[in-house]
C-alpha cells in the first residue's frame, strides 16, 4: 500500500512532453481491498497454519469472524499492518486520500454472524479513512445504514457499494453511495471487460440515466496492465477497455501492481491519455452509453463469395463472417469433389489453397473499403456494421 502511494507521486515519466505524476492527473486515491483483517480461522484464500481451518460453509454458518468478541471492534492483521492509522496518516501527508474495505469476503461473517455496523464505522473514522468499499460477503449489507453512520462521524466519506443493491429507478435522488457495482467481478480478458461495459446500460438510459455525479455506475476496477497475450492484440484490447470506461463515465480505479516499473511503463501512455481522461471527467448531462449495436453472426451463418473464382470479384471467394469479423479462407476446408479451393486475389488471379498464401490477402470489397478490387487489409478487420448487406450475386458486402 505504501508502495502504491509513492508510485502515484512518481513524476519521472512524461505526459504530453512534461514530467507529471498520476496524482497530477487525478489518480489521488489509494485504497486497500480484502486481507487486512485478522481472522479467527485459516480460510481458503488466506491460509494460516497457526489457526484452525474454516470452510466456506462454516463461515456462512457463523464460525468466521474478524471482530473482537468482547468489544466488537475490528481486528487488524498486525503482521501486514502494524499501525493502520500511521499508514492512513502517511497517505494524507503525501496529499492523498486513503480508502479501506468492509463486509469482507476472505473471512466472511455471513449467515448467523452478528453485524458490526457501529463498531466498524466508528473505527474507520478513527483511523482517518476517506473512502470505504462495502462488499457483499458478510451480513452487514445495509448500505443506507453504512452511509448514515459514516457520515454522522462528521468526516466526509466516499462510499463504494459492491453488490448490495442499486439505485431505485422510482427514487433516483435516493442514492446513499457514491458509486455502485453494475456487474460482476472483472477479469483480465476481453470477454470480461465487454460484459462489464454492457452492465452499465441499465443505468445509462439515454433519457433518464441513473448514473450521474455522486452516484456513478461502476463496472469494476480497470484491468489495464494485467492483460496477457501477444502484441499488438494485448495493447489493442487494453486500449479498448480504457476507452470504454472513459466513455461511460466509470470511476477509473487502477488495478495493476503499481510498484512494477515495467508494467507501469507499458501502461503509462494509455492511462495518462489526457484526451481520454477529459472525456471521462466531463459531465455534459449524460454519463455516455451504447449508441448502436450489431447483431451477432454465427461462424457458419453464410459465406462471402463462392468456393471458386468464376464470376467473383478479386479477393472475395471463400471469405466468411465469424462473430462479426471477416475471416480469411480456411486452409483446412476443401471444395466438394475437388483437390482444393482457389481464391481470387487482386491482380494475381487464382492461387492454390495453401496456408502460406493468405497472410497478405484482402477480404471481399466493401462499400467502406472505397475500392473495387479489394476490401480492408486483414489487420484492419473489425466488426462488420449491420448496415452492410451481403449481395449473393456479386459477393460484395455493400
Amino acid at each position: 500500500m505504501l508502495g502504491a502511494m509513492h508510485a502515484v507521486l512518481d513524476s519521472s515519466r512524461l505526459v504530453d512532453g512534461t514530467h507529471r505524476s498520476l496524482k497530477d492527473l487525478g489518480f489521488g486515491w489509494i485504497s486497500m481491498d480484502d486481507g487486512w483483517h485478522q481472522c479467527n480461522c485459516s480460510t481458503r484464500q488466506d491460509e494460516d497454519p497457526t489457526l484452525p481451518k474454516c470452510s466456506v460453509d462454516e463461515c456462512i454458518g457463523g464460525k468466521c469472524t474478524w471482530h473482537d468478541k468482547l468489544t466488537g471492534e475490528p481486528r487488524v492483521n498486525l503482521h501486514r499492518f502494524p499501525d493502520m492509522k500511521a499508514v492512513v496518516e502517511h497517505g494524507h501527508a503525501l496529499g492523498l486520500k486513503v480508502g479501506g474495505y468492509l463486509n469482507n469476503c476472505i473471512c466472511m461473517e455471513a449467515g448467523r454472524s452478528p453485524t458490526h455496523y457501529e463498531e466498524d464505522a466508528r473505527w474507520f473514522a478513527a483511523m482517518g479513512f476517506d473512502e470505504v468499499k462495502i462488499d457483499s460477503c458478510g451480513s452487514s449489507t445495509n448500505v443506507s445504514r453504512w452511509s448514515e453512520l459514516l457520515r454522522a462521524s462528521g468526516k466526509p466519506f466516499r462510499l463504494e457499494n459492491c453488490h448490495n443493491g442499486v439505485p431505485d429507478p422510482q427514487r433516483p435522488d435516493d442514492c446513499p453511495m457514491d458509486m455502485y457495482r453494475s456487474g460482476g467481478d472483472i477479469g483480465a480478458s476481453f470477454d470480461s471487460i465487454l460484459g462489464e461495459a454492457y452492465s452499465t446500460l441499465p443505468f445509462n438510459d439515454r433519457q433518464l440515466p441513473l448514473s450521474r455525479p455522486g452516484c456513478w455506475a461502476y463496472p469494476d476496477m480497470l484491468e489495464v496492465g494485467n492483460f496477457g497475450g501477444p502484441e499488438p492484440l494485448r495493447g489493442h484490447e487494453e486500449q479498448t477497455h480504457f476507452g470504454l470506461w472513459c466513455v461511460v463515465s466509470a470511476p477509473l480505479v487502477l488495478g495493476f501492481n503499481m510498484t512494477d516499473g515495467a508494467t507501469m511503463d507499458a501502461a503509462w501512455a494509455l492511462i495518462t491519455n489526457t484526451d481520454a481522461l477529459a472525456v471521462n471527467e466531463d459531465w455534459a448531462g449524460h454519463p455516455g452509453t451504447l449508441v448502436k449495436s450489431y447483431p451477432a453472426v454465427g461462424v457458419d451463418a453464410w459465406q462471402v463469395g463462392q468456393a471458386a473464382c468464376a464470376g467473383q470479384p478479386p479477393g472475395s471467394a471463400g471469405w466468411r463472417l465469424s462473430r462479426g469479423q471477416l475471416v480469411a479462407p480456411d486452409p483446412a476446408r476443401r471444395a466438394p469433389g475437388g483437390d482444393g479451393q482457389t481464391v481470387c486475389v487482386a491482380g494475381a488471379g487464382p492461387l492454390p489453397h495453401e496456408p502460406n498464401v493468405y497472410a497478405n490477402l484482402c477480404p471481399p470489397p466493401t462499400r467502406g473499403s472505397g475500392q473495387v478490387s479489394c476490401g480492408l487489409p486483414i489487420a484492419a478487420c473489425s466488426e462488420v456494421p449491420g448496415e452492410w448487406e451481403h449481395n449473393a450475386t456479386s459477393g460484395l458486402l455493400a
